[in-house]
């Protein structure tokens, strides 16, 4: 009775460990740069290319974000992307679509073949751009 105990007491460690190991890599640090950013939308092309609509005043680039990317700790093959605004946009254009901005999959680390999304929280916007 006592080591069936004391295994349920270790099955029932690893399977919380494992949890909060993959909790953890869908969820970044708070301690990263920049303000996590509401996007509009975000797709992935055939290709494995990422196309994320942003809000923008005129002067939004890729280079206003630092992508974090996450991996999965069970499968290794499915990744999490989410995007930190560097550089506000301080620009006064009326953009109310925003712009849409592209990673590929080697700008970002990405293997082929592996699934990937955007964890950004998305706001209600105009038909998005695809």
């Amino acid at each position: 009775m006592m080591a069936m105990t004391r295994r349920m007491a270790v099955a029932g460690s690893a399977l919380m460990l494992a949890a909060c190991a993959a909790a953890s890599s869908a969820q970044p640090s708070r301690d990263l740069p920049g303000e996590r950013e509401t996007i509009h939308d975000w797709y992935v092309q055939a290709d494995g290319t990422i196309r994320v609509q942003v809000r923008s005043n005129g002067c939004t680039t890729k280079e206003s974000f630092e992508p974090v990317v996450m991996v999965d700790s069970r499968t290794r093959w499915s990744f999490t992307v989410e995007l930190r605004r560097l550089q506000p946009d301080l620009c006064r254009a009326y953009l109310p679509e925003g712009v849409v901005l592209v990673w590929t999959r080697d700008d970002l680390g990405l293997p082929r073949g592996g699934t990937v999304r955007v964890i950004n929280p998305q706001a209600p916007t105009p038909r998005p751009r695809r």
